[in-house]
Order: C-alpha cells, then sequence, then structure tokens
C-alpha cells in the first residue's frame, strides 16, 4: 500500500487525506474482497476529475481486487463513520488536523445519531 500511498499523492495532490479498507495486516489488499479508498478532496477540485486521475493509479497498482472510490466530501453519515474506522494510507502534509478534525466530527455525528434513533425506536448497526 506504500506505493498505492506515493503514486496518489505524486499524481493527486488535491487529496487532501486517503483512507483504505479490504487490506490485510501486512497493508496488502486482501484478496476475498474489495478495496475501499476514501478520499477528502480540497474544495477546488471538481469530482469527475478527481476520479478521472484516481482511477487509474488505483487500477495500475491494485489489478486483482475492485477498488470502490469514495469521496468523502459527498456521502452520508454513516458512510463517513465506517471511513473513520478504516485505515488512514496517508495525509497530505498540513492536513493533519483537518483529518483528526473528520474522524471526531464523524464519530461524534455517528454517536449523536445513534441515541436519537434510539428515542424514535431506530435501531443502527455498527
Amino acid at each position: 500500500m506504500k506505493r498505492v500511498a506515493d503514486a496518489l499523492r505524486e499524481e493527486c495532490p488535491f487529496i487532501q487525506f486517503a483512507i483504505v479498507s479490504g487490506i490485510d495486516e501486512e497493508g496488502r489488499p486482501d484478496l476475498l474482497n474489495n478495496v475501499e479508498l476514501s478520499v477528502l478532496l480540497d474544495q477546488n477540485t471538481g469530482f469527475c476529475y478527481a476520479l478521472e486521475k484516481i482511477l487509474p493509479v488505483i487500477t495500475d497498482l491494485i489489478p486483482t481486487n475492485l477498488c470502490e472510490v469514495v469521496l468523502l466530501n459527498r456521502v452520508d453519515l454513516k458512510t463517513r463513520f465506517k471511513a473513520s474506522n478504516s485505515r488512514c494510507l496517508f495525509i497530505q502534509q498540513g492536513m493533519e488536523q483537518t483529518y483528526r478534525a473528520f474522524i471526531q466530527q464523524a464519530r461524534l455525528d455517528f454517536r449523536i445519531m445513534k441515541a436519537k434513533g434510539r428515542l424514535n425506536g431506530v435501531i443502527y448497526s455498527d
């Protein structure tokens, strides 16, 4: 995954941070699962442009797995929470606080949603 992180940093400098799931303990793609790459883009980057740049990097470096790319700028609360519990692939220099704030907010928002759901009799699974 280090090669993937290095390539994404170089080819996609608009990614503020990247989170990955579907990899094993040694950081290799788990051949039984899809790889999910979740990224937060800077605000000046269009979503189509970002995908056009990200997808070739991923398919070249992880040809054995289906890789889903999640743009964290446009996802629901449950998806943000799921990403917050996955492995950090990399954080661009200077974006450490943005990453920490994202993780904290995603987890807080999910806990609030679960608490409100309990009040209304709705069950949410983690």
